[in-house]
């Protein structure tokens, strides 16, 4: 990984034409189509007609409000080993991997993060992997325990459905990274002895990002809560926009949900599967499908479409090397 990034460029616009690309999409246009087919466009439009935009402006602010506070955490776990940039180029850098997570599968927007730290300011490809895989670590843990403690109800809506397979298979997804950080952080400096000097010296660096700092724990796990509950409020706010009789604990059951979804990169940033669990979850919660749907479209628009515009012209117009 880090022979491909360390001497040439990330090119968005190559990896934005490719097959695997264009299979992620795919994939997410076919749930798509199953999400619309039976969709009951007036009365979305509707209930939308009605809404109070102030409500939505205030969840776009908690949703951005968030960003700065991730570039913030990411200089917060690399200061132990010694690396000390300033949170705002590092805001930038995590603002434009969002928008190639939105456009490209498989999670390319951590590389890509990776490749900007190195580009920009000359932080080793492997090092920022192993950062940014602890970060991980921390959000999925988060996460986690949001949806099992916020979900005991809304659970056994979804226990048997495609949506419920797609969320537990999620899960043990995290439940195997997490398996694989600890084993990393136990093992790896074991196996170095055993490798060419070349990759011993590349998965050294990766062991050295890998966060191990038992006193700055509570601090990284208070900022990480932060900035998910964030998304929670911005989901939150669409409800009060749009009149719902949903409470906050719905609403971070789905964020935090759709997240543990997001994780499986079946599409880019689960275009698709994060629809059909937030239909599915609100149906059940006693909405009318119309009011689901029309909840459903106005979040992705600020959480997934959003991104996708001002990350473009960010992307386009940032003075940074890309």
């Amino acid at each position: 990984m880090e022979n491909s990034v360390e001497t040439k460029k990330v090119d968005l616009k190559k990896n934005l034409l490719s097959l695997r690309t264009f299979l992620g999409f795919a994939v997410g246009a076919v749930v798509i189509y199953y999400f619309f087919r039976n969709f009951d466009f007036t009365a979305a439009r509707a209930t939308l007609s009605g809404a109070k935009w102030h409500f939505f402006i205030i969840g776009a602010l908690f949703f951005y409000a968030s960003i700065p506070l991730r570039g913030l955490r990411w200089r917060l776990q690399m200061k132990p080993i010694g690396v000390d940039v300033d949170y705002r180029p590092l805001t930038h850098y995590y603002f434009l991997s969002m928008f190639a997570n939105v456009i490209l599968p498989a999670r390319i927007g951590d590389i890509y993060r990776a490749y900007l730290a190195k580009r920009n300011r000359n932080l080793s490809i492997s090092m920022s992997l192993g950062v940014i895989f602890s970060e991980r670590i921390f959000d999925l843990v988060v996460i986690s325990v949001f949806v099992i403690f916020s979900g005991a109800y809304f659970w056994k809506a979804i226990i048997g459905t495609k949506e419920g397979d797609y969320l537990i298979f999620a899960f043990m997804a995290v439940a195997m990274i997490i398996v694989f950080f600890i084993a990393a952080l136990a093992g790896l400096p074991h196996l170095l002895r055993f490798m060419p000097q070349k990759l011993a010296g590349k998965l050294s660096r990766f062991h050295q990002g890998l966060f191990r700092y038992p006193s700055r724990i509570p601090i990284i796990l208070g900022m990480t809560a932060i900035i998910w509950i964030c998304e929670a409020l911005r989901l939150y706010f669409v409800f009060l926009a749009l009149g719902a009789n949903a409470g906050f604990i719905l609403a971070l059951f789905i964020s935090q949900a759709s997240l543990i979804i997001m994780s499986v990169p079946l599409s880019p940033a689960g275009l698709g599967f994060v629809e059909l669990l937030m239909l599915k979850v609100l149906s059940v919660s006693g909405l009318s499908t119309g009011l689901a749907g029309a909840l459903t479209i106005s979040d992705r628009l600020i959480s997934y479409w959003s991104v996708m515009a001002f990350g473009g012209l960010c992307y386009l117009f940032s003075t940074r090397v890309r």
